[in-house]
């Protein structure tokens, strides 16, 4: 993942960061900056959700309850937000690739190739830190650093192998989403069979029971002896009436995908519970999430997801995307498509996946593909669209201001990216202040946005006098194994 700046550690004091006319142009490095800032401020919106104990459960209870305005405010976060962030910081982080390996000077004599592995390693490291110690389930730079060795070969690739490259992951993750919902109609079927088994079950034992009723008027010693018999005989049909082991596995791993699309409050109780303890209960609590993330959700998904926007982000800085070389209206118009489409697909998928909560075995039987089939355009559409409106502001040098403010956030995107672990986890995490569950969605919105706050003002405080932040220091300490400056010369006028 590219966390730290794409350009020179250093803005030189005497020039702009920002173009100071419509006419001028921005330079790369400023581009992908302020776009890695916006994204990494608009991760939390939906990050906190699972900080704060709005997790699958608990958005459950909106999709399958009134829509009304906490399923409208969780729908368009949904649909503008998430996933659409990390899907912006691996387009930038794509682009940061090439940059890292054309690089010509470095603190000390190494090959890019080695600089860039090391660069990796150290930050899976972090990422392991940020999801096993900070206790962040949700870390993403664990599998941006994997995926970033992965297709560390394919850099060289000119722009239309690039374009190839994110088309054929796309689709390859369109293909899992297809995949996942072909064994869930497949799990289906055989629960079908397993209740047709239990009915057949079912009307056996009646029969039995109406065979049992005999006439007691009759001879009785016929009706003894008649009654010894069948209950000889029910003894033997009642051992072949239960389910095989196989049976109740089918039937059981169907009941569990059906109940994960319900709210269910005993979890919620006991999830809170859990969270609000002390370190190691929460440790224990959270660390099969962590595992899951890392290991089984990122080898069968993420690594497609994040692999397409890395091979987009690396094909737009080949035509010049990041570097102000298409006209405004360009920008615009890119940028107002792809937005518009992915509101569509967003759309799509939360009118249906309202429909595939309300009865997931009806969605089965009468959908032919799954709600989040167009998941993966959605998030390239809104990512690549966001990124060409903001350039466009860029271009036209609008909210300069604010622009300079998300270069200096993105500038030290690291140290506040594992801000945001530290300060969440602390807050929410029962070793902490424990308020995990404890506030409402809209509440959690308010805390980004005090954190937004402090992290900006952070940001922009640290970069007057230091080159870089310290994690970003750390971290470029640890691929050169050297000690490297990172105070700033004193100026007159120090600026970010």
């Amino acid at each position: 993942m590219s966390l730290t700046p794409s350009s020179s550690p250093e803005i030189n004091p005497e020039q702009p960061v920002i173009a100071e006319s419509a006419n001028d142009k921005f330079s790369t490095g400023i581009s992908l900056d302020v776009l890695r800032g916006i994204a990494l401020l608009a991760l939390l919106i939906t990050g906190i959700w699972e900080f704060g104990g709005f997790n699958a459960n608990q958005q459950a209870f909106y999709r399958n309850g009134p829509h009304g305005g906490n399923f409208k405010l969780y729908a368009a976060v949904s649909i503008l937000i998430e996933g659409k962030m990390m899907s912006l910081l691996a387009l930038v982080a794509g682009a940061g690739i090439v940059l890292f390996m054309q690089k010509k000077e470095r603190p000390v004599s190494l090959p890019a190739a080695d600089a860039y592995i090391r660069r990796q390693i150290w930050l899976l490291i972090f990422g392991v830190f940020n999801a096993f110690i900070l206790l962040w389930p949700g870390d993403i730079l664990f599998p941006f650093a994997v995926a970033g060795i992965l297709i560390f070969a394919f850099w060289r690739l000119p722009a239309k192998g690039l374009f190839i490259g994110a088309i054929v992951c796309t689709l390859i993750y369109c293909g899992k989403q297809y995949w996942n919902y072909c064994d869930d109609k497949k799990d289906y079927k055989k629960f079908l069979a397993v209740s047709a088994v239990e009915k057949k079950f079912k009307e056996d034992s009646t029969a039995r029971f109406k065979k049992d009723s005999i006439d007691k008027t009759k001879d009785p010693i016929l009706f003894k002896d008649t009654l010894i018999k069948n209950k000889l005989a029910d003894s033997l049909a009642k051992k072949n009436d239960t389910l095989t082991k196989k049976q109740a596995e089918e039937k059981g791993k169907w009941e569990g995908i059906a109940k994960a699309f319900k709210f269910d409050s005993s979890a919620k109780v006991a999830e809170n519970k859990a969270v609000r303890s002390r370190y190691g209960k929460v440790w224990n609590h959270l660390m099969v999430r962590s595992q899951y993330k890392e290991s089984q959700w990122f080898y069968k998904i993420g690594v497609w997801e994040i692999a397409s926007m890395m091979f987009l982000g690396m094909a737009l800085l080949n035509i010049g995307f990041f570097s102000s070389r298409f006209s405004s209206s360009k920008y615009l118009l890119i940028g107002s498509v792809a937005v518009i489409a992915g509101i569509a697909l967003g759309w799509f998928r939360i009118h249906f996946n309202s429909l595939s909560a309300a009865d997931y075995a009806k969605y089965v039987e009468q959908h032919a593909i799954p709600f989040n089939q167009f998941l993966p355009l959605e998030k390239m559409l809104l990512a690549a669209g966001y990124a060409s409106l903001m350039l466009w502001l860029l271009r036209m040098n609008i909210l300069k201001w604010l622009m300079k403010t998300f270069a200096a956030t993105g500038r030290m995107a690291l140290t506040n990216y594992i801000m945001q672990s530290v300060i969440c986890s602390f807050f929410f995490y029962g070793y902490g202040f424990g308020y995990f569950g404890r506030l409402q969605q809209w509440e959690l919105y308010f805390m980004v946005a005090e954190i937004t706050l402090v992290q900006v003002a952070f940001s922009i405080m640290w970069l007057r006098y230091y080159n870089m932040g310290p994690l970003e220091w750390l971290w470029q300490c640890l691929i050169y194994r050297k000690r490297l400056p990172w105070k700033k010369q004193q100026t007159t006028n120090p600026t970010i």
